[in-house]
């Protein structure tokens, strides 16, 4: 059957409570934690540096590759933690299952990692434009932004459950695509006001418990990362939807 953007949406809300998707706040907001007792900078300006009328202040590298490292480790270590949620509640109840977190894990990984590069080049692409052509080019990146994002939306779930290469999970996310555009432009947009909803309720949470000695902070990565796990079981539930030809 097609899939259905309020059934998405309810599903992807009621699983967003549960304990494996709380398990992979956690895990994420722990890895995020650790990272920022990383010592030093891989980068940093130098305000003062440029007399009055000399521009901004540049940026110098330090050559301490350890925040760099940090920072790959925490990207890597949040790809795999979409990985796992995708292949979970791409089923019908979540239940988490040993494939679940052992199963071409490397290739997995790297495909969604690819992924991400492909969507990163696009909007450079587009950024180039919007800089060349101005507002013509504006124009046309956003254009290529939502092309971009509407033909890579189920990529993810097509790598992480079927095991297809990046090229193979574009071709059948843009076949949903061009089946049903209306569905995944409606989806795509519900998502977005969703996370917009979920992002204001963590900026109240925020607020409330940032102060809270160590527990605040933890609370607030925790807090941070809702939007990116609802995406990505609302990914999973969307799939579990599609048409059997879909895939």
């Amino acid at each position: 059957m097609a899939f259905s953007v309020l059934t998405v949406l309810r599903q992807s809300l009621r699983r967003l409570a549960t304990g494996p998707a709380l398990l992979v706040l956690v895990a994420l907001a722990v890895v995020q934690a650790i990272a920022r007792f990383v010592p030093g900078e891989f980068a940093r300006t130098t305000p003062g540096i440029i007399g009055a009328g000399g521009g901004g202040a540049p940026v110098v590298i330090t050559g301490n590759p350890l925040p760099l490292l940090a920072s790959f480790v925490v990207a890597v270590v949040g790809v795999y933690l979409a990985l796992v949620t995708i292949r979970v509640f791409a089923g019908q109840w979540g239940i988490v299952e040993r494939d679940h977190l052992t199963h071409r894990v490397g290739f997995g990984v790297a495909n969604l990692l690819g992924v991400s590069v492909v969507l990163a080049i696009g909007l450079g692409v587009g950024a180039f434009l919007a800089i060349a052509l101005g507002l013509v080019g504006i124009a046309l990146w956003v254009v290529l932004f939502l092309v971009l994002l509407a033909a890579s939306f189920f990529a993810p779930a097509f790598v992480a459950v079927e095991d297809d290469d990046i090229l193979t999970a574009f071709r059948k996310s843009f076949g949903v695509l061009r089946r049903s555009p209306g569905r995944v432009a409606a989806l795509l947009l519900a998502l977005v006001i969703v996370n917009a909803l979920l992002q204001a309720l963590g900026g109240v949470v925020t607020d409330a418990v940032a102060s809270i000695g160590v527990v605040g902070p933890l609370v607030v990565t925790i807090v941070s990362g809702l939007g990116s796990v609802f995406l990505w079981i609302a990914i999973a539930r969307a799939y579990d939807h599609l048409e059997p030809t879909a895939a």
